[in-house]
């Protein structure tokens, strides 16, 4: 992925977080951007040490998202961010193993 499309991938689940820590509102759209933000900065990716690794690297890329609203939210809009993205980041995505019939 191009450094520019990862940085607007970024940016985008930021303001989303912000506009719906701020009004509550758009809820699945900013879920969305986020987990389209994991996937595009390879968090998802399996590696050699399994479902441990990834859970660690899509905590590593949220902190990076909660760092980019820090400037826009209040400490507790911030808490709020940040638990939705405890919640975002548990929910691993399930890839499929093997041959599908």
């Amino acid at each position: 992925m191009a450094d520019n499309q990862y940085s607007k991938t970024r940016k985008a689940a930021a303001d989303a977080l912000i506009y719906w820590a701020k009004t509550g509102m758009r809820e699945f759209t900013m879920r969305d951007a986020v987990n389209d933000y994991l996937e595009a900065s390879g968090a998802n990716r399996p590696s050699i040490g399994g479902e441990e690794t990834i859970l660690a690297h899509r905590k590593i890329a949220a902190n990076r998202l909660a760092i980019d609203c820090i400037y826009a939210l209040s400490k507790e809009e911030l808490s709020k961010v940040d638990r939705e993205l405890e919640g975002i980041v548990g929910d691993l995505p399930r890839q499929s193993v093997g041959v599908q019939r």
